[in-house]
């Protein structure tokens, strides 16, 4: 049967709201893009599913033409609802987020035009986008830790005398770590994607796609465990000069892999229907979308977008630099104080502003306090960011983190050591735009909702004391610090110039 535009409409209309949600909520696109390309990343199949994606939709298209066409109301309103909270994700900077509303956004608006029977026809090819997400990393703790926890338990029983001290697995010769690439967290996304693949291929029941995926991702966590296992052995057997760990282990990794998928794949495979997709196409049974129909989900999907980008980018450019003002010591607290030239650097992603200063209280004892400013935040440029360090790159590791209320202001405590094994107590807060923040996610959300009308500023202060006796004298003077000057730390950061004393910039 020779396709024609007519036949077709439901399909062309369809693709042409995904092809719109692509392009408009470019942001998602791009950085799922950087996602795939970068080798560091463990998202290079998504260069594989995205066309397997679009595939699948073009593969549906004579079910589309069938569909009668219900636009619904309620879609408009959730897709404008999406729209915005995508918005706050991307002005917030939470990248995992805005990437994860991309697929939603498509599907809102094929139902918002075409009806609910069209959008469940559409769901599998947009929703198999998310095979290939940033998201994924979210498995990788609990899988490395799985992983880790395998040899553990398995070493013993091919023969290697393993110990175990967190990832690093230690055997007699040397050390093997059990990384986050070695989590098998891409073996899983991609085991899943192709039994998921499979499952609609065959258009097999829930209870046979549920027992595929289930199958297929234990096949991909056990297959990992041997990797790592096979690893291990050949480390303890050759005193570490194995290839498998010097350099070739994630070669290896994956040529076992594909083996146990393309078994799985030639085990789970069942006769295919033969008869031809366009043999189910009833000519009697076409309905087309109405164009205004079209033109309202078009408005519901790109007006938001459009407007922020036109309007809030403007006010973040013309945004003015944010401005320090020492405060002066109150009470018990004199300063601003010198240091000498252990001064507090903290390490913190894109352009921004950065001040320190210092107060000496009763007894000598000093609080130091930084403020880390932003005049608007972006992608690659935020408060909260994971190659952000407040001790400064070099620094070890946080001991151990609590929160602690003064005053009901709520803190963020941290208890580190600095490069001459000295302890130290730290409290740190996110200022969005006048309001505190403890939580990293809400104080990124907030500047999300609130940069939808012009960038807030966005500042997080810190103040640290050395724990001299115990950490519980040094709560006690970041207390009386804080009780003293915490109104005039918190207004030393302004978007308005000022005279203030000179500071020496980190």
């Amino acid at each position: 049967m020779q396709e024609s535009a007519a036949t077709l409409r439901n399909a062309l209309l369809s693709a042409g709201l995904i092809a719109l949600a692509v392009l408009t909520y470019w942001p998602s696109t791009t950085a799922l893009w950087e996602f795939w390309a970068n080798p560091n990343t463990a998202g290079a199949h998504g260069f594989l599913v995205a066309p397997l994606s679009a595939w699948l939709l073009f593969r549906v298209r004579y079910r589309l033409a069938t569909v009668q066409v219900r636009p619904s109301r309620l879609a408009c309103g959730l897709l404008l609802v999406c729209s915005i909270g995508w918005l706050i994700f991307w002005r917030a900077g939470i990248q995992e987020l805005h990437i994860l509303l991309l697929p939603v956004l498509m599907g809102l608006s094929v139902f918002a035009a075409l009806g609910w029977e069209a959008a469940l026809i559409v769901a599998f090819p947009i929703g198999y986008l998310y095979f290939a997400v940033p998201a994924w990393g979210l498995f990788v703790g609990p899988l490395q830790a799985l992983t880790v926890e395998a040899v553990r338990v398995l070493a013993p029983l091919i023969g290697v005398p393993a110990h175990i001290q967190g990832n690093l697995v230690f055997v007699p010769g040397g050390e093997i770590e059990v990384a986050p690439g070695c989590s098998g967290q891409a073996f899983l996304a991609v085991g899943l994607a192709v039994a998921a693949l499979l499952g609609e291929l065959e258009s097999a029941s829930l209870r046979r796609r549920i027992l595929l995926l289930g199958a297929m991702g234990s096949l991909a966590v056990i297959s990992n465990w041997i990797r790592v296992l096979t690893i291990v052995e050949a480390g303890y057997s050759t005193h570490m000069r194995h290839v498998l760990v010097t350099r070739g282990h994630f070669t290896f990794g994956w040529v076992l892999f594909s083996t146990v998928m393309v078994a799985f794949v030639w085990l789970s495979a069942r006769q295919k229907a033969t008869a031809a997709r366009a043999a189910n196409f009833q000519s009697g049974a076409m309905f087309g979308a109405r164009m205004p129909t079209y033109i309202v989900s078009v408005i519901a999907l790109v007006a938001m977008p459009l407007i922020v980008y036109t309007i809030v980018t403007r006010l973040d450019v013309s945004a003015k630099p944010l401005a320090f003002h020492a405060p002066v010591g109150r009470g018990e607290w004199r300063g601003p104080v010198s240091t000498g030239s252990g001064a507090w650097q903290p390490e913190f992603v894109g352009p921004h502003s950065q001040w320190y200063v210092a107060y000496q209280g009763p007894a000598g004892h000093n609080v130091e306090m930084v403020a880390i400013g932003y005049s608007s935040q972006a992608q690659g440029r935020e408060l909260v960011n994971e190659e952000n360090s407040l001790f400064g790159a070099n620094a070890p590791a946080a001991a151990a983190e609590a929160k602690v209320t003064l005053d009901g202001v709520s803190y963020n405590e941290l208890v580190a050591a600095d490069d001459r094994g000295h302890r130290l107590l730290a409290w740190s807060v996110y200022d969005i735009g006048g309001r505190e923040f403890a939580t990293p996610l809400l104080s990124q959300l907030w500047y999300g909702v609130r940069s939808l009308s012009g960038a807030p500023y966005s500042v997080q202060f810190a103040f640290r004391t050395a724990c001299d006796v115990s950490c519980d004298s040094a709560r006690a003077t970041l207390s009386s610090f804080l009780q003293a000057m915490r109104a005039d730390c918190f207004a030393s950061v302004s978007r308005a110039p000022r005279s203030s004393p000179t500071l020496r910039p980190l």
